[in-house]
């Protein structure tokens, strides 16, 4: 406990609303009433029944009805049962008025949450919902009205207990961006209390986006890192109801960020969100002698680069790094080469889910084709996509993430490391890496293997790390120099006073090293992936 808690002063952050209403005042008469309403008839009881031995055995473990007892018996036996029998009615009755009461009001989390936790989702966390585009019957193409909701996510709304540690977490409420994922919830919630024919009639064209309940720029602020459903103690899901929002934004509003129609259009046209001329795809592997899948159909993995290390200069080099180590090790592996196709994870996140499903069946007719069993990828997104989203396409696929086949690797003695990197080093959770797939260990079994290296945590790390602002498609959105999540993030880190902030992402580090730059501190802290660190040290 905080020792200001305990001194009676408030917290610095402040995650409450406090406000009066005559609800929450009637809850706590009503759960006085129900606690001293047990007391006094527990009370009466033991002064009315004294002398039968069941109640003087229970006169032992009830220390506070006995004293209430001790009151009740100054005026005799029958006024203390009297008095017994007037509570347990007024006990009753309270009780079955407050449960009429709490379907109608915010304490109807008192019976929802514990359902509403056991029907939690058992589907991988990085895993979005795929939406049927091609049946004649679809209606929708994206949630716009409270009917277009699922029954959980209505449950969701209905669960929500105020605590404010979602907001907590979030990176957007951080930057004073316009979500705040509890306010988003409970605006949903009351609108739903407001309006509960909007849910069954088919013919109500009131939508809840795009207007006050939720505006665009709440949805287009959300870098679907899951900081507030990890934090969620009754395990509300936010992240599948933004996107689901943006699917409707972008597919049948066709109402988004100015930026992203470059984005779009890059995807589309060339297979890449930078928009980068597709035959410059494995340009990085010029003289470097890798394989294609081609030319080594019975390669062991398919080493799976993805758009940012393909075609990123300062990605590129990290690409090469993870090529050299995987060479040492003596891994069998090939590429694609210009034939890799983008896995489509920026278009799904955004709510392009048409361009995104185009994307990856086309994905996994190339990875089927070649017979691919086992892949491996050095991005995070592509991770999970490929691992968690591809079997929606019948793409089933032993996905690993570079760091944890080479953490591997180390244990195996098949990476010899030889020169010391004598830095202090503090590693940055990728979202997709870390809450999504639960990957904490094996960066830093990297960087603790390295000589010499001294590794610190930052004051949020694990599952507790803040996101470094790319995530949710953000990467391709402008932002307010005053509201970059990349600048706290890379302040957050720099608490730790290191010389080297590492990664495992490519858009960790393209956001990063933004942030360092920023900062005009490049040339006292590097920005460094992992594995480029143990490609410096290794034979």
């Amino acid at each position: 406990v905080h020792p200001q808690r305990l001194m009676g002063f408030r917290p610095a952050e402040e995650r409450l609303v406090h406000r009066s209403h005559w609800e929450a005042i009637l809850i706590l008469i009503f759960i006085s009433t129900i606690m001293l309403g047990g007391l006094v008839y527990d009370g009466g009881r033991l002064v009315a029944l004294a002398g039968a031995p069941d109640i003087e055995a229970e006169r032992a473990w009830q220390p506070v009805s006995s004293l209430m007892g001790s009151l009740l018996a100054a005026g005799g036996a029958d006024f203390a049962l009297g008095a017994s029998n007037v509570a347990w009615w007024i006990h009753n009755l309270v009780v079955l008025t407050f449960l009429n009461l709490l379907p109608l009001s915010k304490h109807f989390h008192v019976i929802t949450a514990i359902p509403n936790v056991f029907l939690s989702k058992l589907e991988p966390a990085g895993r979005l919902s795929k939406q049927d585009l091609e049946s004649e019957d679809v209606e929708f193409y994206g949630t716009s009205q409270m009917r277009h909701f699922t029954w959980k996510q209505v449950l969701d709304m209905f669960t929500c207990t105020e605590c404010g540690r979602c907001s907590s977490q979030c990176p957007a409420t951080a930057t004073n961006k316009p979500l705040a994922p509890r306010q988003m919830l409970l605006n949903l919630r009351d609108y739903l209390y407001e309006h509960p024919e909007s849910m069954l009639d088919e013919g109500w064209e009131e939508k809840v986006v795009g207007a006050d309940v939720v505006s665009d720029e709440v949805l287009w602020s959300c870098n679907t890192c899951r900081a507030c459903e990890d934090a969620c103690p009754v395990n509300i899901e936010y992240v599948d109801k933004i996107v689901d929002m943006r699917r409707h934004l972008v597919q049948e509003e066709a109402r988004f960020p100015t930026e992203l129609t470059r984005t779009f259009k890059g995807m589309e046209t060339q297979g890449n969100p930078w928009g980068i001329n597709a035959d410059k795809r494995d340009e990085w592997a010029e003289g470097l002698g890798i394989p294609t899948l081609a030319e080594k159909p019975d390669a062991e993995y398919l080493f799976f680069v993805g758009c940012a290390g393909s075609f990123d200069d300062r990605a590129k080099k990290i690409t090469k790094a993870v090529a050299k180590i995987l060479d040492k090790a003596g891994v069998s592996y090939a590429i694609l080469g210009k034939e890799e196709p983008c896995n489509g994870d920026t278009a799904r996140r955004l709510g392009n889910e048409y361009l995104y499903q185009t994307m990856a069946q086309m994905a996994v007719e190339v990875f089927e084709g070649y017979k691919v069993k086992k892949v491996i990828t050095n991005c995070p997104h592509c991770f999970n996509t490929i691992a968690n989203e591809f079997p929606q396409f019948g793409g089933n696929y032993e996905t690993v993430h570079a760091a944890q086949l080479v953490a591997d690797l180390i244990r195996q003695g098949k990476v010899k490391i030889d020169k010391e990197i004598a830095k202090t080093i503090v590693y940055h959770d990728s979202c997709y890496l870390g809450r999504y797939n639960e990957i904490y260990d094996p960066p830093r079994a990297i960087l603790q293997a390295l000589p010499g290296v001294i590794l610190r945590e930052s004051s949020r790390s694990r599952n507790t790390g803040m996101c470094c602002g790319a995530g949710g498609g953000r990467m391709w959105i402008d932002e307010d120099p005053s509201q970059r999540v990349n600048t706290l993030r890379v302040d957050q880190l720099l608490e730790t006073k290191p010389d080297v902030i590492a990664s495992a992402c490519p858009y960790c580090m393209t956001m990063l090293s933004d942030g360092v730059k920023e900062k005009q501190l490049e040339d006292q802290v590097e920005t460094r992936d992992i594995l480029e660190l143990l490609a410096d040290a290794v034979v």
